[in-house]
């Protein structure tokens, strides 16, 4: 069973409602294009007929701004970064964004496979041979349920959709890449490996591990980050989310087999 999968049920009862009433689907305007082989689907009227049957059930349900993805290479895509913007229902301009990422898990599950499709909203990404799941609720992190704040557009306005980079499992880089986010996939990689190797010097040494994290986590948190990186963030983060698991043991082989990103270079650079 693929792993992002839990037999919790979540309704989306809600969701289909509010969309019904909203009567109108915002019109979805697509700012850029990275590249051919890339192609946006905007979830909206107007692209009805191009919605796979697969989600043609759950069209109602997706939230304002939802689009599919396509990859029409034949390296998977690992990393897709997205920004939003709309007229919400009280007139104000908004932004909204999301990082799909797929060096956060281990082992690597990529966002597109080559040569497929996956949904974007602006609560998630899922890949297309788990849209047949998205009704029953059994898909962790539903790109159908926000985790912040509801996108609420005007729904008689326009969504702006920004595909600011989409990286590939080689390692290439399409896009403006605006926010370099693949800085943030090495900075969180190296900070890993520091993590796990600072865990087993403390256990050869003879500390038990609820003592080394929260000698590690004291220590992070008492030294504020003064680079772009947050290494002492980030140490503070992974002895925090060990301390707060069920099997620190199984959660630290994870972090141990997390994949080492490629080398990263935009599309048209060399090797």
């Amino acid at each position: 069973m693929d792993r992002r999968i839990t037999a919790i049920m979540l309704s989306l009862t809600a969701l289909i409602t509010t969309s019904l009433e909203a009567g109108v689907t915002p019109t979805i305007q697509v700012d850029n294009k990275p590249d051919a082989r890339i192609e946006i689907v905007p979830i909206d009227d107007a692209h009805r007929t191009r919605v796979p049957r697969s989600l043609s059930d759950l069209s109602l349900a997706l939230p304002p701004g939802s689009f599919i993805l396509v990859n029409r290479r034949e390296v998977s895509i690992t990393a897709v970064v997205v920004r939003w913007t709309y007229t919400d229902a009280d007139g104000e301009l908004t932004h909204r964004g999301i990082n799909c990422d797929a060096y956060i898990f281990a082992p690597l599950d990529p966002i597109v496979a080559a040569n497929n499709l996956s949904l974007v909203t602006p609560y998630g990404c899922t890949k297309e041979e788990l849209f047949s799941r998205l009704a029953t609720g059994k898909v962790i992190g539903s790109p159908l349920v926000p985790f912040v704040k509801p996108v609420s557009p005007d729904p008689n306005s326009t969504i702006h959709v920004y595909l600011d980079s989409v990286i590939f499992e080689d390692g290439q880089i399409l896009g403006p890449d605006e926010f370099q986010y693949y800085r943030e996939i090495q900075d969180r990689h190296s900070a890993v490996q520091k993590f796990v190797d600072e865990v087993a010097v403390g256990r050869a040494a003879g500390d038990d591990m609820p003592s080394l994290l929260a000698r590690i986590r004291n220590d992070a948190q008492s030294r504020p980050d003064i680079s772009p990186s947050k290494a002492s963030s980030r140490r503070a983060y992974y002895a925090g989310l060990l301390q707060r698991s069920p099997d620190p043991e199984v959660t630290l082989k994870q972090l141990q087999a997390q994949v080492p990103p490629p080398t990263f270079r935009h599309i048209g650079e060399p090797r």
